[in-house]
């Protein structure tokens, strides 16, 4: 019966003029092997450079917006002249005036004098450490093309005592009856910086004066973890005045040379060649750096200018530990020779700093320091100087900071007015504007 009728279609179908469909027998399907090769589309290379100038556009806008986002709002004192001709015209040049106000009061064991205790070395009074203008036009370091910029940091304070270069208005020190006066002036810093980032992965060069180049505090308030400063940072140069280049060799490695007058000094008969190099290596995750930095001059007192020509070599570490913990090292070793009634002087220093984020307005820190003035020629009196920290850093708004701290300091040798332990606790207020 399916024959007849298959039959029957055969014939119908035929009879009208359409082609019989095949059988199964009859219809081929070619394997895979035997179909022909399919023509790949050739590229089009304009179309593939258009693809490409796109991508490099759209990254670009990318990481403008990433700058855009991490740009920092406008300090106090330009957020106060944006939109006059003046804040304009700053604007358009790029320059910022910017500044902070340091004031502390510090109880203490000792009566008067903390030294050699520094920076709020005053016992049981007020002081207006520091007030600094801070004019500046900052280079850029992901610019493609060189820039160009400058820096001029104004201190008034009781902290110039500290910081004045011999040669540069040092007669502040003597002007008070033969006694250094309490408060003070000190152009602390003021140079030129160029940047360039064709010269290897990235040559930035400063030329006048600046902050030694080492270490981890900083003579600028703002910039440094407590409110008091560890004897390895009170005890050592604090700024130079010549040439200093820091190249970046990749990602990770860079290295500085520099050329300077000598430690804490400017154009002066005191001054004496002094070469400063290191070299600091950065994960690619930024989680831990290594840094070594070498001061190296004549290295002898100066016994005609009663100046002298310390050199030094110190080693920063560090290492974030968590999110919010982060942990920092110094070692210090310095030397002189042809010193008075010594000779050969040598001194170390080794501290320890962790310091915990309990949220984005409270930090706390820890240092633990140990400094060896081993024949007493930094701080006048020889013994092994141990100090314990412990400070808070609470910032209610970004124009004021409150830094209470608590402090041991002991040496056996009894420096600190006759007594060998001194125990101090500091309210420090910063206004920053």
């Amino acid at each position: 019966m399916r024959i007849f009728f298959g039959s029957l279609l055969i014939i119908t179908l035929s009879a009208i003029g359409l082609e019989t469909p095949p059988t199964c027998a009859q219809e081929k399907i070619p394997l895979p092997q035997q179909m022909p090769p399919v023509e790949k589309q050739k590229d089009d290379p304009k179309s593939e450079k258009k693809d490409d100038d796109k991508k490099d556009e759209d990254k670009k806008e990318e990481d403008k917006k990433e700058d855009d986002d991490k740009k920092p709002e406008p300090n106090f004192l330009m957020s106060v002249l944006a939109g006059t001709s003046f804040g304009n015209c700053l604007a358009e040049k790029q320059i910022t005036i910017s500044g902070w106000t340091d004031l502390s009061f510090t109880g203490s064991t000792a009566r008067r004098d903390q030294s050699p205790f520094g920076f709020n070395y005053r016992a049981n009074e007020f002081l207006l450490q520091q007030t600094v203008l801070r004019i500046e036009r900052a280079i850029d370091p992901k610019a493609k093309e060189a820039t160009f910029g400058f820096r001029s940091d104004w201190l008034f304070g009781s902290d110039y005592r500290y910081t004045i270069a011999r040669g540069l208005w040092d007669s502040q020190l003597t002007a008070n009856n033969g006694t250094f006066r309490r408060y003070g002036i000190d152009p602390v810093q003021f140079y030129g910086e160029a940047y360039l980032p064709d010269v290897a992965k990235g040559l930035n060069v400063k030329v006048g004066r600046f902050f030694a180049p080492y270490g981890v505090e900083s003579i600028a308030s703002i910039d440094t973890p407590l409110a008091s400063r560890s004897y390895s940072f009170i005890y050592n140069p604090f700024t130079n005045t010549g040439v200093l280049s820091v190249l970046q060799l990749d990602e990770s490695w860079s290295v500085k040379n520099g050329l300077v007058l000598g430690n804490d000094v400017f154009i002066d008969a005191a001054s004496s060649l002094t070469y400063i190099g290191g070299l600091k290596y950065a994960s690619e995750k930024g989680d831990s750096t290594f840094e070594i930095t070498t001061l190296l001059g004549s290295g002898r007192f100066n016994r005609r200018e009663k100046f002298n020509n310390p050199q030094l070599i110190d080693v920063v570490l560090t290492q974030k530990l968590s999110n919010e913990l982060i942990w920092k090292f110094e070692g210090l070793y310095g030397w002189t020779r042809n010193s008075p009634n010594v000779g050969f002087a040598n001194w170390y220093g080794l501290v320890n700093y962790l310091t915990y984020d309990f949220s984005e307005h409270l930090s706390g820190t820890v240092r633990g320091e140990l400094f060896d003035d081993c024949q007493g020629q930094r701080t006048g009196t020889s013994g092994l100087y141990k100090a314990a920290t412990v400070g808070l850093l609470y910032k209610p708004t970004s124009c004021l900071w409150l830094r209470p701290e608590i402090r041991f300091d002991h040496n056996n040798n009894r420096p600190f007015e006759g007594k060998p332990s001194l125990f101090t606790a500091t309210m420090n207020v910063v206004l920053v504007w």
